[in-house]
């Protein structure tokens, strides 16, 4: 699992987290501390692109759940962006898609949370 962290583009208040390969236990315990520290250093959320994703476990569901947990409790908040239809289908079939805002990209997450 590869973790990549910038501002976004269009809102230098947002952090925009991208992660690719497979989301199991291994990758969350060493992409959490990166997910946790760019929703501390961002000012109004994050957006995590999970383009790159080709599998989510529950570990992973976990950490983005556990991340949205924080993102609300601090007044932020978090937006999936780029969510493979395999990688999306794991989240409905979770009974999570109600729970996440997902976008296409990048610029409509940005637009349509701050």
């Amino acid at each position: 699992m590869v973790v990549e962290v910038r501002a976004s583009r269009s809102q230098p208040d947002v952090s925009v987290v991208s992660l690719s390969g497979r989301l199991d236990l291994e990758a969350v315990e060493a992409d959490s501390p990166a997910l946790l520290q760019a929703l501390q250093q961002s000012a109004a959320g994050i957006i995590v692109d999970l383009g790159g994703v080709e599998f989510i476990s529950s570990s992973g569901l976990r950490m983005l759940l556990a991340a949205d947990g924080d993102a609300q409790g601090s007044g932020k908040r978090v937006a999936l962006v780029r969510a493979q239809p395999s990688v999306y289908k794991i989240f409905k079939v979770a009974g999570l898609g109600p729970k996440f805002r997902f976008f296409d990209d990048e610029n409509a997450a940005v637009q349509a949370l701050w």
